[in-house]
Order: structure tokens, then sequence, then C-alpha cells
């Protein structure tokens, strides 16, 4: 299967446009060195998930928003795998963070749901969260599973720790995946690009924000999520590195750093998403039941 990079294709006025090719939620960022990981404590190997799409009952009068790319949202999508809903960045949408990655989620025999959320991720982060809560429960509805996993990009990592506690959603995610995930903000001094007010979403990433600084109070995991990041030590959006990473023992959190493995890729924050090292990292990552093996992991 041949791997193509998405683009970023909505037009934003010049005066920002290094800012958004930078916060776009095109990109991703990398995180910090952790301790080296006992195979032993990966998720043992299971049988591959299936996928189907014979017809089954779905809710009635639910509707899933269509998003650009193909197989996604499908309401007759059925797998042994928990439904993946996938959380876009700052200033794009589903198809320019995603269009690379679904297809390898699908063919892993995964069913693959996403919603475009706060004006293309401008909005509040709260507002944000809340959509995407609603969303998932009505994935849980369609497909009558009991969880979903979360593949979330950029600002969609933020999104999903705050659903997680401000909407209840911890019961419903079992496995997020967070590809340079401003978790707990950023300290870039690329936020001072931007006019005041155009990006209510990228306030609330600044570190220190009032957002961050409540849910700090409440502490960096939820439930009984299982949290895998990973980061790119060439990102310049979300620093310092460590930042990306929830505070956590290394049975509920994993940081993985591309270059810890594959020295040679030099992808940086805006093309994580569609980088085949990332993509194959990602499947991995939900096979292992968020518990993958560094030194399974493969360099595309």
């Amino acid at each position: 299967m041949r791997i193509l990079r998405s683009r970023c294709p909505l037009v934003i006025p010049a005066a920002v446009a290094l800012m958004t090719t930078l916060i776009v939620g095109c990109s991703a960022d990398p995180a910090p060195a952790v301790a080296p990981i006992s195979p032993t404590e990966t998720a043992p190997a299971s049988t591959p998930p299936s996928i189907s799409t014979a017809p089954t009952p779905t809710t009635a009068g639910t509707a899933l928003p269509a998003v650009g790319i193909a197989g996604v949202n499908d309401p007759q999508c059925r797998s042994d795998a928990p439904p993946v809903v996938l959380l876009h960045g700052t200033f794009s949408t589903v198809a320019s963070n995603f269009s690379s990655m679904t297809p390898a989620l699908q063919s892993s025999g995964r069913c693959v749901y996403a919603l475009g959320y706060g004006s293309n991720g401008t909005a509040p982060v709260r507002t944000s969260a809340a959509q995407v809560a609603a969303f998932v429960g009505t994935v849980l509805d369609v497909t009558d599973a009991d969880q979903v996993d979360v593949v979330g990009y950029s600002q969609g990592g933020l999104v999903l720790r705050t659903a997680l506690r401000d909407d209840d959603l911890s019961a419903s995610v079992r496995i997020a995946v967070l590809i340079a995930p401003s978790y707990h903000g950023t300290d870039s001094s690329l936020l001072g690009s931007l006019p005041a007010g155009m990006c209510p979403a990228c306030e609330d990433q600044r570190a220190g924000s009032a957002l961050l600084t409540g849910l700090a109070a409440g502490g960096d995991l939820d439930g009984a999520v299982r949290y895998v990041v990973v980061s790119t030590n060439t990102d310049m959006v979300v620093t310092p590195l460590a930042s990306q990473v929830p505070l956590g023992p290394a049975d509920r959190v994993r940081a993985l750093v591309v270059q810890d493995r594959c020295p040679a890729d030099t992808v940086d924050h805006v093309h994580l998403p569609a980088d085949p090292t990332v993509i194959a990292w990602t499947v991995a990552a939900l096979d292992a039941r968020g518990r993958p093996d560094p030194d399974a992991l493969p360099c595309s």
C-alpha cells in the first residue's frame, strides 16, 4: 500500500500562514525520553481483528458526518476490535490530518470514525471536547461497542484529555494513541504570531492557561485509559518535548520518540500523521492494547 503525505488545504490569511503550518493539526510533536520498557510488560500477541460491512441494525435517526475519507463513519462497519475515533488538530480537518493513516487502520481490521470539531479546531477546547464526547456516544450507539480507541493528533490530544475529565468520557475510551499532543500545552513563541481572538483553542493550548491549570488539578490520567504518545525530536510546535507526555506509570503510559528507534527519520510536527513509521507505530500500539514493545517497532 502506498502511503501519501497529507496536505493542509485550508486557506489561511498570509499573516498567519507560518503559524497555521505549525499548529494546524497537520503536525505532531516529540515526546520525552523514557526508561526502557521491558518486553515482559508488552501485551501478549492476539488474533488480528477482522472487519465486515454486512448490514447491521443501527440506532434510529443516527447520522454520522461525511469527512472526506472513504469508509470513515460507515454505520454498517463491524469489527472484532473497538471502533477507532480520529481527532484532528488546530486549523485542520479530518482529511488533512488522517487521509494517509486511515487506510492502514482499515487494513488492520478496524472501523474508523471521525468528526470535524470546533470550527476546524479553533473553538475553545472545552467546546470541542463536548462535541467529541457526544460523537463518541453516537459511535457507541451505532456500533453497539462498549468502548472506543482514540487516535488524537496535536490539539486532538488535549481535546481528548478535556473530554475524559469534563465530559465523563473515561469509561468509554480504552486506548489513546496521541501523536505530538499538546497535552500540557506549549511554551512555543509561535503562539505570539496569531492575532488576538483569532483562535481561542490556541490560547487554551498556551502553557499555564486557565484550562490547563484546571485540568492539572485532577492529575494527568483518567479512568483506566492507556496512553501511547508518539513524538519527533524535530518538533517546534509543542515544546518542551516532555510536555507532550501524560505523567503516569509504565503500565498506563508509553512514550515513543521516532528518532530513538529510527535516527534517520527527520519527520517534523506537520508531517507526523502521514509518516509511514508513525502510521505503523499507531497500528502496533492499538494491536498491543496500549503496551507496544519499542524494540519491535519498525522503521519505514
